[in-house]
This record gives structure tokens, C-alpha cells and sequence, in this order.
């Protein structure tokens, strides 16, 4: 009996935190990016172009590219979303040259639709498997993985 009471009160200790986004979090597929100023469309359908969302974390992987990808801090309030604090993936700090690595000019974000270092989104359409995101030049437009 004791070992029962004695995990009653272990687990009655512990709290485990847990950040819900919503129909934020996920795995998202970008499919396409409009050019609001022009109404330009580039297809990225067949590209892998992927943000996955969980907790206060998003990556952003281009799976054609070659690289391991990009991690952003981001805020989520009502249909807006912010994203910040860009790095490069570096991989595993025990490894040679590994860990993540600031990203101090966004040139190499454009192509995945990244404007800036910190970037504005409002969140135009949010179901269980679409999402589309409008910033000042660019409108992605996702649909769930």
C-alpha cells in the first residue's frame, strides 16, 4: 500500500506543461505562394516545403534544398502570428560544427515566402486542413500534412 501512496503523491508533484496552438499546431505542406502586389502565383505543390508547429516552435524545412532546415520562436494570438528569433538547424551540439546557428540575413528565408527576420502574419483561413497566411508581400497558402 505504501507504494501505492507513494506514486499517488510522485504524480500529484509533477506537472507537465503543455502549449495548445490549436489548429495551429501540426504539420503543414506550403503549396503555394501569391505575390500580393502583382497577384503572381508560384506553385509549390511539388516541392517539399514543410512547417511543423508545436509548442512555441516552428520549423520550416525545404526538403529539396539539402539543408536540415530552420527553427523560429513565434507568438499566436487570435488571427495573428508572429515569427522571430530565426536559426539554421546545425544538428547535434556534441557534433563537429553542430548546433543551431542565428540566422542574421533573411536573403536565404525569401524562398520559403520568409520576409524578414521577424515576420507578420494574419492568419486569413485556419481549418483542420487548411491554413493560409497573408504578410505585407506574400500570401502561403498550406495545406495539412
Amino acid at each position: 500500500i505504501f507504494g501505492y501512496i507513494f506514486a499517488a503523491l510522485l504524480l500529484g508533484a509533477c506537472s507537465i506543461s503543455t502549449d495548445s496552438n490549436g489548429k495551429l499546431d501540426g504539420f503543414w505542406h506550403l503549396t503555394t505562394i501569391d505575390t500580393l502586389a502583382t497577384g503572381g502565383v508560384t506553385d509549390y505543390s511539388q516541392r517539399k516545403v514543410f512547417w511543423g508547429v508545436q509548442a512555441k516552435l516552428i520549423s520550416v524545412q525545404d526538403k529539396d534544398s539539402g539543408h536540415s532546415g530552420y527553427y523560429f520562436r513565434f507568438k499566436h494570438e487570435g488571427d495573428s502570428l508572429i515569427i522571430n528569433s530565426p536559426y539554421l538547424n546545425g544538428g547535434h551540439e556534441d557534433m563537429p560544427g553542430g548546433g543551431d546557428i542565428p540566422i542574421n540575413d533573411y536573403f536565404e528565408l525569401m524562398p520559403l515566402g520568409i520576409n524578414g527576420l521577424e515576420e507578420h502574419f494574419v492568419i486569413e483561413k485556419l481549418t483542420g486542413s487548411h491554413m493560409t497566411l497573408r504578410s505585407t508581400l506574400l500570401r502561403l497558402n498550406f495545406r495539412r500534412f
